[in-house]
């Protein structure tokens, strides 16, 4: 009996530490321990920019340039920056002059509300306090007043447009935000709420209304839902496997699909153990060694990027959550199809909050039925819900990812 036990503590041992061995060796491949990140120098500095001295370059054109061979085309944004928001009301007419293309689409409405939506946008007046009720009925806190400029971008662009098959057609693709039920605590209510997210919902309506009926839409997102070929990752080699909008769509039309990033700060490789732990400091990194933030100085203009370009194809990232798991970089031709780089992040603002958000009792009480209970019965007043919703700290939060220490 006394071997038999010393066998199984022999194994028990023995699996131990295989199992110690396996985090310390996993541990040490993520350390990142032999890259150190430098500056660009004059000779890279000036190939890179031949490559961008030309009208191709020009963050419209590059994006109307992406219709000619692709049906849907994503743009992510890291959200809540200012200039992404000005970039995108801008594109969408110059995309109707230039391509012809009247779909745009984006994270922020809620798909229920696209006859409200539709008739916003065709309407002869533009109906400001309608506008905010779509997005307030669809996310009760993302109250900032660029993403509602879209609604009226659209609404101006229609009144000009004769036929009514020709108006452009805004396609709201999420799902109601309940955190009542999305953190609910019967964990079936929970997971049947998070199974209808976004990323479950964009691929039908885009497969019905645009890929099946031969037209053409710009999708505007979050980065991550955006993303197509690349897979995140999660833990121990793990990856997200096509759990994605844009995976979704490309693994079925790959040829259909093009995805575009708007550059910001990336959060650090080791995202993963700071959310475990709870660590308030994730500090974040420049994307691709900042080769893009580089050039934008010595440029001072956007400027715009293929990932298959030759000069930037296999610039890699290493500091950045996308790059963990990878021990020798991310490729940037395996990351996305293209970037935009719009502007120095020290230049970055983040967007203005909707002054006139919540205006009666009669919305206050609409959106305090989202809440949890325990949160709804504490909010009194507009005032209570404002300080509950806090979009002075998301503010705060978009200034200090951006204000990163340049090395150049």
């Amino acid at each position: 009996m006394k071997k038999i036990l010393k066998n199984i503590f022999k194994s028990i041992l023995f699996f131990a530490g295989m199992l110690v061995a396996l985090l310390l060796f996993y541990i040490l491949f993520n350390l990142n321990l032999f890259h150190k990140t430098k500056p660009l120098i004059p000779a890279e500095i000036n190939t890179c920019i031949q490559q961008l001295d030309t009208a191709s370059s020009d963050p419209f054109k590059f994006v109307a340039d992406k219709f000619d061979n692709h049906a849907v085309v994503f743009i992510g944004e890291l959200h809540k920056r200012k200039q992404d928001l000005i970039f995108f009301n801008q594109l969408v007419p110059y995309l109707y002059r230039t391509k012809q293309i009247n779909i745009i689409g984006w994270e922020f409405g809620a798909a229920e509300y696209q006859k409200e939506a539709d008739s916003i946008v065709t309407a002869a007046e533009f109906d400001r306090k309608k506008a905010i009720a779509v997005m307030r009925s669809s996310n009760y806190c993302w109250c900032y007043e660029e993403y509602l400029t879209v609604f009226k971008t659209i609404w101006e662009l229609n009144k000009g447009i004769l036929q009514d098959s020709e108006k452009i057609r805004f396609l709201q693709l999420n799902k109601p935000y309940v955190p009542r039920k999305w953190e609910a605590s019967n964990k079936t209510v929970a997971l049947e709420e998070r199974k209808t997210s976004f990323d479950n919902i964009l691929p039908g309506i885009i497969e019905k209304e645009v890929i099946q009926k031969n037209k053409k839409a710009l999708i505007y997102c979050g980065l991550n839902h955006s993303l197509t070929k690349f897979k995140t990752p999660k833990f121990f080699f793990v990856k997200d496997n096509d759990g994605r909008a844009g995976q979704r769509l490309y693994k079925k039309y790959p040829g259909k699909i093009f995805q575009i990033c708007l550059l910001s700060p990336f959060a650090p490789r080791w995202l993963f153990y700071k959310e475990l732990t709870n660590n308030n400091n994730r500090r974040y990194v420049y994307p691709f060694d900042a080769v893009f933030n580089q050039l934008y100085d010595s440029l001072k203009r956007p400027f715009a990027v293929n990932a298959d370009n030759l000069a930037f194809a296999n610039i890699k990232d290493y500091n950045s959550f996308y790059a963990f798991d990878q021990w020798n970089g991310l490729k940037l031709k395996n990351f996305f199809d293209g970037c935009i780089m719009l502007t120095s992040f020290d230049k970055i603002d983040p967007v203005n909050i909707i002054p006139d958000w919540v205006t009666t009792t009669e919305e206050l009480e609409d959106v305090k039925k989202v809440l949890p209970d325990e949160d709804s019965k504490q909010i009194k007043t507009i005032q209570d819900l404002m300080i509950y919703i806090n979009p002075n700290t998301n503010q705060e939060q978009i200034k200090e990812l951006h204000s990163l220490q340049k090395f150049w």
